[in-house]
């Protein structure tokens, strides 16, 4: 589990249940700051954890900030598709200043934490490479797997940018459940594009998956089902030249979600020395059906060896 935006307070709630063994899932945490490059060294000096604290139960993953709106609010270059009252000159909604995030980013990079940001349209795409940019250049980044949340609709001239910083792309299944409304929201074509996992890996840039819960409902199965196939809950098929194999959407789903917190060495593939971290399923992801993926039954769930789930039928 990646616990994109909690607290110091929620990750000792983590290890206390760890503590008790009664956690059943590993947590991967990224904690929240305002974008306020003055208060950085008073918010962290509070804390009693540091960058990468923890181990292969619960650890720190870094921080996470935000840039821009969600569904009514990802932050354009272009007009949104419907004119809002205003004469269709609505662009999404700039959720901090410029200077404040980008100072805030340049201020945990120097106390050596790593930034996520959530960024969902092009333009807030552009103030993230920008503010990465700036911080590498005080102190690399490159190669610390900083993390871009979401990146809904990026334009193709901002992938070689993402890649030379080495930026990562986390990306979840939010068009599968709300295509219709970003249809209405951005228009069709921008809708196609949400989300371009195809296009992303083919510029040579990591990919994760995740489903954003509780935004999006907590079901990786949809995940693997709309990257595979583009499809979605009520609006049919968006963007089917932005599917990916079956195969690549299961790595994306384990060995590169591993490689987005460091810890490809330890989780998301069966090998010898890994993590006994599995799953016993009703049938075969890689030959089932389309619709077999959408609702596949998990029988057995497996954490450090120890069976944590089982269906009550099996």
């Amino acid at each position: 589990m990646r616990y994109a935006g909690a607290s110091p307070a929620v990750y000792e709630q983590l290890r206390e249940l760890q503590r008790r063994s009664e956690l059943t899932v590993r947590a991967s945490v990224l904690f929240r700051v305002p974008s306020q490059p003055e208060r950085v060294d008073e918010i962290l000096s509070g804390w009693s954890v540091g960058p990468d604290d923890g181990d292969y139960w619960v650890r720190v993953s870094g921080i996470k900030l935000g840039v821009d709106g969600g569904f009514e609010g990802g932050w354009m270059t272009g007009p949104y598709e419907e004119p809002w009252g205003d004469g269709g000159t609505f662009r999404g909604l700039q959720t901090v200043p410029s200077d404040a995030y980008v100072g805030t980013v340049i201020e945990l990079n120097r106390k050596g934490w790593r930034v996520a940001t959530h960024a969902v349209g092009d333009a807030a795409i552009d103030l993230v490479l920008e503010a990465y940019g700036a911080a590498n250049a005080d102190r690399p980044i490159t190669g610390r797997r900083w993390v871009i949340e979401h990146a809904f609709v990026p334009r193709s001239d901002q992938f070689d940018r993402i890649r030379e910083l080495g930026v990562l792309i986390s990306a979840q299944d939010h068009l599968y459940v709300a295509a219709p409304s970003l249809v209405h929201y951005w228009g069709r074509k921008r809708a196609e594009w949400v989300t371009p996992v195809r296009a992303y890996l083919d510029a040579g840039i990591h990919v994760s998956t995740g489903t954003d819960a509780p935004v999006i409902p907590y079901n990786p199965w949809w995940t693997l089902f709309h990257f595979s196939t583009r499809n979605t809950i009520s609006a049919g098929i968006m963007g089917p030249d932005q599917a990916v194999s079956r195969e690549e959407a299961l790595r994306l789903a384990t060995v590169e979600n591993a490689y987005l917190t460091f810890e490809e060495g330890s989780k998301g593939a069966l090998m010898v020395g890994m993590l006994a971290d599995m799953v016993v399923l009703e049938d075969d992801f890689l030959t089932t059906t389309d619709e077999g993926i959408e609702d596949m039954r998990v029988l057995c769930t497996i954490v450090d060896g120890r069976i944590v789930y089982r269906d009550p039928d099996w």
